[in-house]
């Protein structure tokens, strides 16, 4: 058996001379490199293979929700900055009172309304006069008109809200019972709207100033303010006195008569003592009846 192997290496070896084989180091180096290289290749395959396998893990997973934070070394701690200083309030603010609420301007009070009509307590009353007065008596719309100045405008009509009119006549103090009286006083109490009432008292200063006299001797002298209400103004008209007939007296003596008006608020009391046919009124008469009146007035209109 070892004779018959010996001759087949030998065979072997002559077929590998005729065949130009290498040497057997160099037949172990070509198959270490071939060896090295499947080994490489195959690593190779195996990376692809887990790379592919690892994106294809993320995309079917979506983006990592957490990722990851870099580390951050601690450093010194910087001081917090300063607050910032509050804000000066402007000169023109108005400083807020704790408790308090803030000023404001106070709305005007509201007129009062129109009334649908005059009371009788509105007017002076027989216990007013400075004698003995009669019952007053209203009088219809129109029957008596406020005196004219040289047929100047004061009356104010188109803001006149509500008038109203009466006369009372009185005595003497101590007058017998069937003496005549010695005075009528007319009296219109007007109501007016807006600043009809300012306008009114201005219009009859105007209306007197301007009309010193009028017809023949007949003269108007404004007396000036009474110093009732919230504003007044007594007005004296004269003339020659005549008898009870009509005939001119002729001694130089005067007639008067008086108008005084008065005016509280939004309402103006008129009163005209005329006297009693060729008598005089008297202003002391007048002066009292005014200021009776303004009581009046303010008493209904407040």
């Amino acid at each position: 058996m070892s004779t018959e192997l010996e001759r087949a290496f030998a065979a072997l070896s002559s077929d590998a001379d005729r065949a130009g084989l290498a040497p057997p180091q160099s037949i172990r180096r070509e198959g270490d490199r071939q060896r090295l290289t499947v080994a490489l290749a195959g690593a190779a395959a195996v990376a692809v293979l887990v790379t592919g396998v690892s994106v294809g893990a993320r995309l079917v997973a979506g983006p990592d929700p957490s990722p990851t934070v870099p580390a951050v070394t601690p450093g010194p701690v910087s001081p917090a900055p300063p607050s910032p200083s509050p804000s000066k309030s402007p000169k023109s603010a108005v400083p807020v009172v704790p408790g308090k609420s803030s000023p404001s301007t106070p709305a005007p009070p509201e007129a009062p309304d129109i009334p649908d009509s005059i009371p009788a307590r509105a007017f002076v009353r027989a216990a007013d006069a400075p004698g003995e007065g009669s019952t007053p008596e209203r009088q219809g719309a129109g029957d008596h008109d406020l005196p004219g100045f040289c047929g100047r405008s004061y009356e104010q009509r188109s803001a006149t809200g509500i008038r109203a009119t009466q006369v009372m006549f009185y005595k003497s103090a101590g007058s017998p019972a069937d003496s005549t009286p010695k005075s009528a006083l007319y009296e219109d109490v007007i109501v007016f709207r807006g600043d009809g009432a300012e306008k009114f008292m201005d219009g009859l200063r105007a209306a007197v100033g301007d009309c010193p006299g009028e017809e023949g001797d007949e003269r108007n002298v404004s007396l000036g303010e009474i110093g009732v209400g919230d504003d007044s103004l007594l007005i004296e008209r004269n003339n020659p006195a005549m008898t009870d007939e009509g005939v001119p007296v002729g001694d130089g003596s005067l007639h008067r008569v008086y108008f005084a008006a008065i005016r509280v608020g939004d309402s103006v009391a008129f009163l005209n003592d005329t006297g009693w046919e060729s008598g005089s009124a008297d202003r002391a008469d007048t002066t009292h009846l005014a200021r009776k009146a303004a009581d009046r007035l303010k008493a209904w209109r407040d």
